[in-house]
C-alpha cells in the first residue's frame, strides 16, 4: 500500500502541474503572439518486487517489477502560427512564419518576442507596452521635419520608411495636370533595417513574463536574419499576430487533467485505507 500511496502522489503533483499549466494557457487568450505551453510526462523508474522463495521448476520466470509513478518530464512552447487580426495602426506588427523581434531589457540583455504592439518613445524608438527597447534602436526623432510620421511604414522585408514631409509651397505648386498628380508616388525614405532572430530548439526558450523569452542552453544561440530570408518569415504592417491557444484542446485537457487527478486522489485514499486496516489487524 506505500507503494500504491507514493505512485499515486506523483501522479498528483504531475496533473496539478498540467492543470496549472492549462489555466494559464486560457488566461492568455487574448495576450498578442502567446505561445501555448504543452506538457509531457514520462513513467519513472522500475523496482523489483520481493518475492517470496517457493520452488519452482525450469528457468527462473521474469522477476516482478513494480513502477514508481510518473512525473513532468518537460513543458515546451507550442510553435503553431497564431492567427493575424488587422489592427491599421502603422507601429503594429507581426511575424509570419519563422522569427522573433529582439530587445533590450532594461538591464541591458537582449530578450526575444514575437510581440508586435509597438509605440514610439521619445528619441523616436520602437518600444514594447512597459519601455521595452526594440533592437536595433532607429531614433526616428532626428527626423523630424523631414518625414511624415503619419505615413511610416514596415515593408514584409523589415525595412522602416517613410514619404517626406511636404512643405506649403510644395502643395501649392503641381507641374502635373490636376489628378495626374495622384498616380505619381511620392520619394520614400527610409529610416531603418528590422532583423528577425531564429534558434535552432525554439520550443526550449524560457519564459520570462511580458510576452519575453530568454534563450536557454538547450534552445541554442540567436541566429540573425533578414525577414524574407530563407528559414525567416515575413513582417506584416498593420496587423498584430493572436495567441494560439485552441480553446477546444484546453478544455479538453482541463477536464483530462481533472479525471485524472480525481482517480489518483480516490485510489490514494482507498491505498491509506487499506493500509489503516492492515495495521489494525494486529490489535
Amino acid at each position: 500500500m506505500l507503494k500504491a500511496i507514493s505512485q499515486n502522489y506523483s501522479g498528483l503533483r504531475g496533473f496539478q502541474q498540467l492543470l496549472d499549466v492549462t489555466a494559464h494557457n486560457i488566461a492568455n487568450v487574448n495576450t498578442v503572439a502567446f505561445k501555448e505551453k504543452q506538457v509531457s510526462f514520462f513513467e519513472l523508474t522500475y523496482r523489483e518486487l520481493a518475492e517470496r522463495r517457493l520452488p519452482h521448476a525450469g528457468n527462473p520466470p521474469m522477476p516482478p517489477q513494480s513502477g514508481r509513478g510518473t512525473a513532468v518530464s518537460s513543458i515546451v512552447l507550442s510553435r503553431e502560427q497564431g492567427s493575424l487580426a488587422y489592427t491599421g495602426r502603422n507601429l503594429d506588427l507581426a511575424v509570419v512564419g519563422e522569427g522573433f523581434f529582439r530587445v533590450v531589457r532594461p538591464d541591458g540583455s537582449y530578450a526575444y518576442t514575437r510581440s508586435g504592439n509597438f509605440a514610439l518613445d521619445a528619441d523616436g524608438n520602437l518600444t514594447m507596452p512597459g519601455g521595452v527597447l526594440l533592437d536595433p534602436p532607429l531614433y526616428l526623432r532626428e527626423q523630424e521635419g523631414r518625414i511624415d510620421f503619419g505615413t511610416l511604414a514596415i515593408t514584409p522585408a523589415g525595412i522602416v520608411q517613410a514619404a517626406p514631409l511636404r512643405t506649403e509651397a510644395e502643395d501649392d505648386f503641381s507641374p502635373f495636370p490636376p489628378g495626374a498628380e495622384e498616380e505619381t508616388p511620392a520619394a520614400i525614405v527610409e529610416l531603418g533595417q528590422l532583423y528577425l532572430y531564429q534558434f535552432i530548439n525554439p520550443q526550449s526558450l524560457s519564459a520570462v513574463g511580458d510576452n519575453l523569452l530568454l534563450p536557454s542552453a538547450a534552445s541554442g544561440p540567436p541566429l540573425e536574419g533578414l525577414p524574407g530570408e530563407e528559414g525567416y518569415g515575413e513582417i506584416r504592417h498593420g496587423y498584430l499576430e493572436n495567441a494560439n491557444v485552441d480553446l477546444a484542446r484546453q478544455i479538453t485537457t482541463l477536464m483530462r487533467g481533472q479525471r485524472a487527478l480525481q482517480a489518483n486522489s480516490r485510489a490514494m485514499s482507498i491505498a491509506d485505507e487499506l493500509w489503516a486496516l492492515t495495521l489494525n489487524l494486529q490489535s
